[in-house]
């Protein structure tokens, strides 16, 4: 039987094995056989372990998966529910002050409003609201000297140095608030406020148009226009006030076309600034600026615009 054949081992930098070589050569790179068994035993082994290792860990005690996700559901909806809940006090919160201060609101609208809701009436009725009748017009437009400083229409010698309508209060001249509130609140106790007896207090008194100055009960008299309270007088029978000024009356000026000042040098159709915006509705000329005098140098009858004049209603001024 012939010997058999050897073969040294190659190193790795000699290549492979040569062709029909014995197991004993060993290719490069490669292992023997039984060794890659060895390997793929081990490489086994480890997954086996790692599987029972989390197989372990799954029996261990403690939450399951979906224990967890039902645990996580629960807070989530414990949360949503207590921010249902905080957000429906506060709406119900915000509902009750909302409550309590809405008739202020509607007074504070009703007041923004008014303006165009007095102009759409005067519209509707087709009327110039304060034009004087034919009669007046002549009557006021031919008045001498002492009618003018001695109107019959005024009581000299009763103390009030305001308008027949007027009130006296802080040295201003008042609509008084027997007139404004029907005598429910017939007492003066500030300038948009009336109170029902003394001594007055915020919880006897009346407030009217707080924020909106010469409205509401901080106007003056009827007869002198209920515009913007004065100083103590009143002007001539002719006369209207301005911003606490007299002037001639717009509408003997501009025979009832523009019965109503609105400035200095401006007559308006309508009693209403919201009309009077509008330059259709205006007439302006230098010409309407002047006082109710009849031109004729008497101090006593002024001839340019002019402040009140005490003497006119009250003889001890």
């Amino acid at each position: 039987m012939s010997a058999a054949k050897e073969y040294a081992p190659m190193s790795l930098e000699e290549g492979a094995c040569p062709q029909g070589a014995g197991p004993e050569c060993v290719e490069e790179g490669v292992a023997p056989a039984p060794r890659r068994w060895r390997l793929t035993a081990a490489a086994l082994a480890a997954g086996v372990g790692a599987l029972a290792l989390v197989g372990l860990r799954g029996a261990a005690p403690g939450p399951q998966h979906g224990e967890v996700a039902a645990a996580e559901e629960k807070v989530g909806i414990i949360a949503i529910a207590d921010s249902l809940a905080t957000g429906l006090g506060a709406s119900a919160k915000v509902a009750e002050e909302v409550r309590d201060i809405y008739p202020d609101l509607m007074d504070a609208w009703g007041n923004l409003t008014q303006p165009a809701e007095e102009f759409k009436r005067m519209m509707a009725n087709g009327t110039l609201s304060g034009a004087l009748s034919s009669a007046d017009l002549a009557k006021l437009s031919s008045m001498g000297a002492k009618e003018l400083l001695h109107p019959n229409t005024v009581n000299r010698h009763d103390g009030n140095v305001c308008g027949a309508d007027e009130e006296s209060y802080q040295g201003m001249c008042y609509q008084k608030c027997s007139l404004l509130t029907s005598n429910a609140y017939p007492i003066r106790s500030t300038a948009w406020s009336c109170c029902q007896a003394e001594p007055c207090s915020f919880f006897n008194s009346k407030f009217l148009d707080t924020l909106i100055p010469c409205h509401g009960f901080d106007v003056a008299g009827g007869a002198e226009g209920q515009g913007c309270p004065h100083a103590p007088g009143s002007c001539m029978p002719n006369e209207e006030f301005n911003l606490g000024v007299c002037y001639k009356k717009c509408a003997i000026l501009t025979s009832n076309a523009f019965p109503h000042r609105s400035g200095a040098s401006t007559c308006c159709r309508y009693n209403s600034h919201l009309a009077c915006m509008d330059a259709l509705n205006v007439n302006t000329s230098a010409a309407f600026d002047i006082g109710g005098g009849l031109g004729d140098s008497v101090p006593e009858t002024p001839r340019a615009p002019h402040g009140a004049m005490p003497q006119l209603t009250e003889a001890a001024q």
